[in-house]
């Protein structure tokens, strides 16, 4: 259920287990973000002895751009060894580590047997990690679509769903292709509404095993 007991959209039930599975495969961000109103602007927390020794890390995902202030630590010279995460607390907000078990979600992707298509798909949106789980979806989406150009559909079709865009735009890919650009739209279409059923019910098949 969303939040005030409204029922979640397909959508956000899906975002809802793919967070959960980038936490347990260890993908995304390790940090919670929250408003701080007890401290007084800005201060930094006291775990961080220098905070001139601070630098800014940012990583960016699917899902946004994530900035938090790391410690350094230094060798015997005085040379940087290696970077240390701590809690941040800057003009009332706060981002603190997050480490936390994930065998519940490892044992309900188990339990929920996503056969065919469906774990790699769920696994692939969640972690991003084309490598591993792309050739499987890729394989049975050429099964499903049959075209002389499935594999260019399937594959901007996927990037839009992992990146909000393609790296080429239909009509471009479509004048590539030496083909109408109704007809590419259509088959990139059909791909995207593909991989879209498959993470539905992958999605609600694994929340229903997590309960």
């Amino acid at each position: 259920m969303a939040d005030g007991g409204r029922a979640e959209t397909q959508e956000e039930m899906t975002e809802r287990a793919a967070r959960i599975l980038a936490a347990a495969f260890a993908c995304g961000t390790p940090w919670i973000s929250r408003v701080n109103y007890e401290r007084p602007l800005d201060s930094s927390s006291g775990d961080l002895a220098n905070p001139r020794e601070l630098y800014v890390a940012e990583r960016e995902d699917r899902r946004g751009k994530h900035k938090v202030l790391v410690k350094t630590l230094r060798d015997d010279k005085g040379k940087i060894a290696v970077r240390r995460l701590g809690t941040w607390r800057y003009h009332r907000f706060t981002a603190d580590p997050v480490c936390n078990p994930a065998w519940d979600a490892l044992g309900a992707l188990a339990i929920a047997k996503l056969d065919g298509p469906l774990e790699a798909t769920l696994l692939l949106y969640a972690t991003g990690d084309v490598h591993r789980f792309w050739p499987t979806v890729e394989l049975y989406g050429l099964a499903c679509l049959r075209n002389a150009f499935a594999w260019e559909a399937l594959t901007d079709a996927m990037q839009r769903i992992l990146c909000g865009r393609a790296a080429i735009s239909k009509d471009d890919r479509a004048r590539q292709l030496g083909l109408r650009a109704s007809t590419y739209r259509d088959l990139t279409g059909k791909a995207e509404a593909l991989f879209r059923r498959w993470l539905a019910e992958a999605a609600s098949r694994f929340l229903a095993a997590l309960g």
